[in-house]
Parts: C-alpha cells; sequence; structure tokens
C-alpha cells in the first residue's frame, strides 16, 4: 500500500516534528552500528520518508555500499527525491506498493524503520520482505511503542486511557495501530523471523510538551538516547534486528 499521512504533520511547524526527527536518527545510528562489521554490503529500504535515513545511510556507509534500492509507492515522491538527493549509480528507487513489491535480489540488510505501524497487513509485509534476505542477511524494523515511558506515566495518571490508542497526532502521522515489545517479537516470530538484536530509541520520560519546559541542553538529550538504546522496552520506539529462521 502507500503510506498516507496529512503532508503537514511531516513539516517543521508540526508539535512532533523534531520527535521524528530524533526517531529516525536514533534507527539511523543502530543499522550504522550494527553494519560496521560488514565489508560491503547491499540494502534495501522501504520507503523514501523524511530522507533522513537514506542520506544518513549513503553518507555513513559510502564506498561499503555496493546496492542499495529503495521501494516507494508515489511517484511524486520519487521525483521529488531523485531532484533533492541526486541518488549515484548504484542507488535505485522502484515505484511499488510494499505488498506487491518482488524481485530475484537477496540482500544483506533489508531496513524497514516506522512502516508496520503504517500499513494495513503487517504480517503480510514482514514475509513478504524476510523472503528477500540473503543467508545471513539481517532485518532491521522500528515501530512506536506503547509502553514508552512516557505513554506508561499519562496511563498511570489518568491522562491516558489505553497506552494502545491513537492520538490526534498519531492519526496525522497515518498510524494504524501501536505495537509494544512483546506484541512486534510474537508477530516477528509468527513470520518466521528470529530476533537477534533489541534497542530503544528516543527515551522518553514525559509528554513532548512536558519536556520543553525543562530546557533540556543538547548533550543531555544526546545522553538520553545513548542510554535509550539499552531500554528497548520503555523507550519512545522499539528497534529489533532479526533474521530468517533456519
Amino acid at each position: 500500500m502507500l503510506i498516507e499521512q496529512d503532508s503537514a504533520a511531516y513539516a517543521p511547524a508540526f508539535s512532533f516534528y523534531d520527535d521524528n526527527v530524533r526517531l529516525l536518527q536514533a534507527g539511523l545510528e543502530q543499522v550504522l552500528r550494527r553494519t560496521r562489521h560488514l565489508e560491503r554490503l547491499s540494502l534495501l529500504s522501504l520507503g523514501v520518508g523524511h530522507r533522513i535515513t537514506i542520506r544518513g545511510l549513503l553518507d555513513g556507509l559510502g564506498d561499503r555500499l555496493s546496492e542499495y534500492l529503495i521501494v516507494e509507492g508515489s511517484a511524486d515522491i520519487i521525483e521529488m527525491f531523485n531532484r533533492e538527493v541526486e541518488p549515484p549509480p548504484h542507488v535505485h528507487v522502484e515505484q511499488a506498493y510494499f505488498e506487491d513489491f518482488d524481485t530475484d535480489r537477496r540482500f544483506d540488510v533489508i531496513e524497514m524503520g516506522f512502516v508496520l505501524e503504517h500499513v494495513l497487513d503487517p504480517a503480510l509485509v514482514l514475509r513478504r520482505f524476510a523472503g528477500f534476505l540473503a543467508p545471513e542477511g539481517r532485518l532491521m524494523v522500528a515501530v512506536p511503542n506503547a509502553h514508552s515511558l512516557h505513554r506508561l506515566i499519562g496511563h498511570e495518571a489518568g491522562l491516558l486511557e489505553d497506552v494502545h490508542n491513537l492520538s490526534e497526532a498519531d492519526l496525522a502521522l497515518g498510524h494504524r495501530r501501536y505495537f509494544d515489545p512483546q506484541s512486534l517479537e510474537a508477530l516477528m516470530s509468527e513470520c518466521g523471523l528470529e530476533v537477534v538484536g533489541r534497542a530503544g530509541l528516543m527515551l522518553k520520560p514525559f509528554a513532548t510538551a512536558q519536556l520543553a519546559t525543562l530546557g533540556l541542553t543538547p548533550e543531555v538529550v544526546r545522553a538520553m538516547d545513548e542510554v535509550g538504546f539499552g531500554l528497548p522496552d520503555v523507550c519512545n520506539a522499539v528497534f529489533l534486528e532479526a533474521r530468517a529462521c533456519l
């Protein structure tokens, strides 16, 4: 499917724009750290998105990136990407819905950041793309976490009826569901994937508006994000690395 969302929700004026950027940067950092040992790799990404992840992967992987395929459903977004990024020859963007995409190629890494909360059938997407992994390939998935510390505290304080409920901001972003670490791992297991690594993305103890009143320095924010990598159960998003079960 083509992921649909309010375009204003991805503009700097959106209340949670900075949160989105932090999440994408944290997810990017995890992919880069988890591929440091690879001298050469082929990579597949689902969606163009903010371009933060794609630009970061191109810069961070550099000459080690032998092939990079990006699957995107929107012709307009592909045109914008080609115009803004001017991708090098080893980067290809293919227009296709995730559910319909097919290829004979196999990839060392498949990056699926903030996709499964949008699609109609997450299991279908996971199974399809797991089939495109090379024998030692890794699937790297990130989704918003219903058990984020700020949501758990909000629920305990009576401000949030159910931690899995979608907010107006979630709906504006085109979210269809919330995962938590347990439900995401269970889904991946059902789809024939074995989780081999976990990380939290963006430690967020309070709501965005509450945090804004604290005047946290960039150094503290960076420290929170680094600490959050080790706390996947309660961060704003959960990152999982998986391989196909043998």
